[in-house]
């Protein structure tokens, strides 16, 4: 006959390992959600942990060996400590898998209830504490033998109440889960419950504990399968709005081609307008909630056989049925946008419109990803019009489509055969005339021709492979430092461009180290040149990596600093060693102009910020520069961008008459 205490034994002894052992088997893999990953981990540890003190607590409990009663004492508070602290991790557990954040700013959806869980955690270990001395939950005889206090039902109607509350998130927000996640997410109240009643009712000592490690077990096996299904749906997931990205977009578009369906849909490609006056205004983590507002504004007018993409920055596209395609048009032109406020906690509203680019299928045997192609190309057109919010794809475009494919073609081939050099333009103080720094500008060696930047970066842009154009220059400029430092030559630093879709890697920052410590180069020659006027990217990604350049030993200068106008934000929220100036300011000579220039300077060199005038051409540019205080100047009226030969040459005579 089987003894049932024995099986309870053995159980929690089993329940107990596979906790252990599975816990560091799913820290040790990849998970989408690292907040989620956390939780799991802290989650299975105090479970297992649980299990393993309620086994140790009935092999010890009546023991008269003095280590065996202080063993028996430690395990049995740790039980009730960890059940209460079980009930946290399981609350995070939860809000995680909702909200994918679990914090109590006043944003934070459910935030009332998420406080009345904390407080009932801070009560719980309250009167665990309590009993230690009082012998309210449990108490040892004068046999050392374990007995149950007068209020020993409230340990476990305590846990119950915070489980309740963390089940009324879960069904208020149930549309945010499957009936399976559901079911496994409840059993955590349901199967405890079940246990205790057994317990009181029938027979056993351990069931409730038992059945809340079956619970935790459920929901780590529940959440290693969704894992799997989401780390797939996150390879086609734009990450700050949820929607589907360029890759999915082409991927559901490849589906379909070759079928007559196609012909049904029409492309669309919009662009938010002065969407950067937004980060401005409200902020960049506001910025971002409006744009996953509208992101879900916007998908309630998507069917379920359409689709809704976010390419980057402010650029979306979407391919509806052409029967929809006026209603989503309407909605762009003009669209209430509702946000809560991170600062406040309240509800505030903006309004946002865009322009258009569509393209019209009139083909079904189009790969995916030109007919996105197609509708960028009309985007395009929109933009430079600026009149126009919505602009058709003509045969005209389509021309200019078909000799940026040939470009893009050529430049793929240019970057295996290292056609792309680095060109050399000094940066001069004006008042010694001595060369005090470089620029590293590309240039395309092409069929015998030198070609600049202006034809092919924004192909570069539009396609990525800019990412390793960016990187192939710099491992370019530290070979030639190398040498230079090799032949006794001294060296200011240089400024090497990188485009902000690089920040689209997270490794960005070690990979430009790793880079500069294979040469053998020192940090201090290299500074690294982030332009303003790109808003793929969020101000705080930005933020991140110019703050991990600085951790690395790195200088970072903005270029183009006031053509955008997240300028003050950019000041505000990231420091910069170097401003270099827009050109615009240069060029012009307008009172209005140099009012801003002068309080530019000013505000730089009061947060401790060195000043460069890029664009300079003129002498009346440098009188005017040199009386706003600005020494260091870079452009054609001291030198254009330099071959290595020249530069070479320069670095050997660094002083300009």
């Amino acid at each position: 006959m089987i003894d049932g205490f024995s099986s309870q034994l053995t159980v929690l002894l089993v329940e107990s390992v596979l906790c252990f052992v599975l816990t560091p088997m799913y820290a040790l893999s990849k998970d989408p959600l690292k907040v989620r990953k956390s939780v799991i981990v802290l989650l299975n540890l105090s479970c297992g942990l649980m299990l393993l003190c309620e086994y140790s607590f009935y092999i010890f409990n009546g023991s008269k060996s003095p280590l065996n009663i202080m063993i028996m004492y430690i395990v049995n508070a740790a039980v009730y400590y960890l059940i209460v602290l079980m009930l946290l991790f399981y609350a995070m557990l939860v809000f995680s898998r909702l909200f994918k954040r679990f914090d109590l700013k006043k944003d934070m959806p459910c935030r009332k209830r998420l406080i009345a869980v904390l407080a009932v955690v801070f009560i719980g270990l309250a009167l665990v504490f309590i009993s230690h001395f009082t012998g309210i939950y449990y108490y040892f005889d004068s046999n050392n033998v374990y007995q149950r206090g007068p209020l020993y039902w409230v340990a476990a109607v305590i846990p119950t109440i915070g489980a309740i509350l963390v089940e009324s998130v879960i069904i208020e927000n149930r549309d945010k889960l499957t009936f399976a996640q559901r079911l496994v997410l409840i059993s955590y109240l349901i199967l405890p419950l079940i246990g205790e009643i057994i317990q009181m009712l029938f027979f056993g000592s351990s069931l409730m504990n038992i059945c809340m490690g079956i619970s935790v077990l459920l929901m780590f096996f529940e959440n290693v399968v969704n894992k799997e299904k989401e780390i797939v749906i996150a390879t086609k997931t734009e990450v700050r709005t949820g929607l589907a990205n360029e890759h999915a977009c082409i991927e559901w578009l490849n589906e379909k081609r070759g079928t007559d369906e196609l012909k049904r849909y029409t492309a669309v490609f919009f662009d938010l307008r002065k969407f950067s006056d937004i980060n401005r205004v409200f902020g960049i983590r506001n910025g971002n909630r409006i744009l996953a507002s509208f992101s879900s504004i916007m998908h309630g007018h998507i069917e379920k056989d359409e689709i809704l993409g976010r390419q980057f920055g402010n650029n979306f596209l979407a391919i509806v049925k052409d029967r929809n395609l006026d209603d989503l048009l309407r909605t762009l032109n003009g669209v209430e946008v509702p946000f809560i406020d991170s600062e406040t906690g309240h509800e505030n509203k903006v309004t946002l419109s865009a322009r258009a680019g569509v393209y019209k299928f009139d083909r079904f045997d189009l790969e995916g990803e030109d007919i996105l192609i197609f509708a960028a190309q009309a985007l395009t057109e929109a933009k430079a019009k600026d009149s126009d919010d919505v602009i058709w794809l003509t045969q005209e475009m389509l021309d200019n489509v078909s000799g940026r494919k040939k470009l893009a073609s050529d430049i793929k081939t240019g970057l295996r055969n290292n056609e792309f050099i680095p060109f050399y333009q000094p940066k001069v103080n004006s008042k010694t005339g001595k060369l005090c720094g470089i620029e590293a500008l590309s240039r395309w060696i092409h069929d015998g021709k030198t070609i600049s930047p202006g034809a092919f970066i924004p192909v570069m842009e539009a396609n990525d492979t800019i990412r390793f154009l960016d990187m192939h220059i710099l491992r370019c400029v530290c070979d030639d430092i190398a040498e230079w430092e090799k032949d006794g030559i001294t060296l200011p630093r240089i400024s090497v461009n990188f485009s902000r879709r690089n920040l689209a890697d997270p490794e960005l920052a070690k990979k430009i180290d790793s880079v500069v410590r294979n040469s053998k180069i020192s940090k201090e020659l290299i500074e690294i040149e982030v332009t303003e006027t790109n808003d793929e990217f969020s101000i705080g990604v930005l933020c991140e990596f110019v703050d991990e350049l600085h951790n690395l030993g790195y200088k970072v200068s903005i270029d183009d600093f006031g053509s955008a106008s997240s300028s003050l934000t950019l000041l505000r929220e990231i420091s910069f060693d170097t401003l270099k100036i827009d050109k615009g300011f240069v060029d012009n000579s307008k009172k209005r102009d140099i009012a801003i220039l002068s309080n530019i300077i000013r505000l730089a060199k009061e947060i401790d910020t060195d000043i460069v005038a890029e664009g300079v051409e003129q002498k009346n540019q440098v009188e005017v520069l040199d009386e706003l205080g600005v020494d260091v100047i870079q452009g054609f009226f001291y030198d254009k961008p330099l071959p290595k030969e020249d530069m070479t040459s320069r670095l050997r005579s660094p002083f300009y008459s």
